[in-house]
């Protein structure tokens, strides 16, 4: 039997329909990496670190799954060209996109490949990502830090906003 990995991914999405990329990705994840045992509230953000119209809609899951670490960025790749995504950014230079998956945790590893950066480099320096972290593991240890997604986000620099998502919402900022 393969051993399984514990894995956070963050999903974000700032292209209408926002919340349907958000959903499909869900199910995608569901169906082709692995059982979400967890999910956060959708919550709503500001851009970081570039100027758009739209606001972000952010989501964390946690999956059970079996995929190494390679293998599971290969397939939140695939999931976000399914979902009209072109390419990744490309350090600092953000844009607005259909729907990006990042990879917060798997297990409790530290990688540092070209391609992969396990944690995720900027969870301490983004709220859109703590919020939601933080309501589904909030005493989750990160590994370099060594501090939990709760301190994390009551130390986070960050002053964007963020706030948990209504449909009835007007969707620009």
């Amino acid at each position: 039997m393969a051993e399984k990995h514990t894995v956070f991914l963050l999903l974000g999405s700032n292209i209408q329909p926002r919340l349907d990329y958000i959903e499909n990705a869900v199910r995608l994840i569901n169906k082709s990496l692995g059982e979400i045992t967890r999910f956060s509230s959708v919550y709503e953000s500001e851009p970081w670190g570039f100027e758009a119209p739209v606001a972000f809609l952010n989501q964390v899951v946690c999956v059970d799954t079996t995929f190494g670490p390679l293998e599971l960025l290969k397939k939140t790749r695939e999931i976000e060209q399914k979902n009209g995504r072109t390419s990744k950014s490309v350090k600092g230079n953000y844009t607005s996109r259909s729907l990006d998956i990042d990879i917060l945790f798997f297990d409790d590893e530290i990688i540092h490949l070209p391609e992969l950066t396990i944690p995720h480099t900027h969870i301490a320096d983004r709220r859109f990502t703590l919020f939601p972290l933080t309501e589904i593991a909030p005493e989750k240890i990160h590994p370099v830090l060594k501090r939990n997604c709760r301190q994390l986000l009551a130390e986070c620099r960050d002053k964007g906003k963020v706030w948990k998502y209504e449909r009835e919402q007007i969707n620009a900022l």
